[in-house]
């Protein structure tokens, strides 16, 4: 089956313009392992850049229409828990499935600010990303050259959106080519197919206190520079599984970010950026608002780290 296949622009002439600067007078308005290609060896996290060239920086995303997978599925005569997403009735089923057919608009928040403020930062760097749903935004961070873990309620969401997402955002050669001219052309061509060449990608589906279970007895999983997560909070019931999982699996002592990406008000239920805030201010964490969006829908991105 195909699937049509879009873009996300992320050029720098994309407006931009609520990031909220540190000073304010400067305020503008379970799917197994698929790959374990590691890339253990980077000394740099995100709040520890070092210089880097930004030729390469990611400017375009690439991704299936989920509207397609929908089709192929039905017409495979998929009988799972998509089951209403496919049939267009429903965004969301709770503790059935959680949304991961459709690119919410935080999520395109996250990106943009991911791009805008993290780029250069993201190479080397170990990276999660929690109820991903198509994955944009630890797409971008595998693009650039980030080792990403996806984690989706669903694994049919994974299986039929967020592995194909990185898969198009694989990059056309190893960061390491452009230093090989001189190579012997079979040599090159070894290196183009040696997966260790690229970040690592794991994948894991299920709930949250599943999630962290699973990260923590995972001897070889050790905790995140940087944990992503968009729309993921309207549900007040569901907060302390993902507080307690950003506390175990966050590098602590400042050195890790969580960035969480949401509407400012989840009208019908009950979930508020502004609690969620105060949960982890109360669970031990520094929380700051780094993106507000005041026009149209409200939302947020807080950056909150382990004291």
């Amino acid at each position: 089956n195909l699937c049509s296949i879009e873009k996300f622009q992320l050029e720098a002439e994309l407006s931009f313009d609520n990031k909220i600067k540190d000073n304010p007078e400067k305020s503008q308005n379970e799917v197994n392992e698929v790959s374990d290609n590691s890339n253990e060896n980077a000394k740099e996290t995100p709040e520890n850049p070092s210089p880097k060239d930004t030729k390469n920086k990611v400017s375009v995303l690439n991704f299936v229409n989920s509207g397609t997978v929908a089709v192929n599925l039905k017409s495979a005569g998929y009988e799972g828990d998509l089951g209403g997403a496919l049939d267009d009735n429903t965004d969301l089923v709770p503790g059935v499935y959680e949304g991961g057919l459709k690119i919410w608009e935080c999520s395109e928040d996250l990106v943009k600010y991911l791009h805008k403020e993290y780029s250069d930062k993201l190479e080397g760097c170990k990276v999660l990303e929690v109820g991903c749903g198509a994955g944009l935004p630890g797409v971008f961070a595998f693009a650039s050259g980030a080792s990403v873990h996806f984690n989706d309620y669903n694994k049919e969401v994974l299986e039929e959106v967020t592995i194909p997402n990185v898969l198009l955002n694989v990059q056309d050669s190893p960061k390491d080519l452009d230093e090989s001219k001189d190579e012997e052309p079979d040599s090159l061509m070894a290196k183009c197919k040696d997966t260790s060449s690229f970040p690592e990608t794991r994948y894991f589906a299920g709930d949250w206190e599943h999630l962290n279970t699973l990260l923590t007895q995972d001897k070889n999983v050790n905790r995140y520079d940087l944990i992503l997560t968009s729309e993921t909070i309207y549900n007040p019931d569901n907060h302390q599984k993902l507080i307690q999982l950003l506390k175990d699996q966050l590098k602590g002592s400042g050195s890790g970010v969580a960035l969480i990406a949401a509407k400012t008000y989840y009208f019908g239920v009950g979930g508020s950026i502004q609690d969620f805030q105060r949960k982890l201010e109360a669970n031990g964490f520094e929380v700051e608002t780094v993106f507000k969006c005041e026009s149209g829908v409200k939302r947020e991105i807080l950056a909150a780290k382990i004291k």
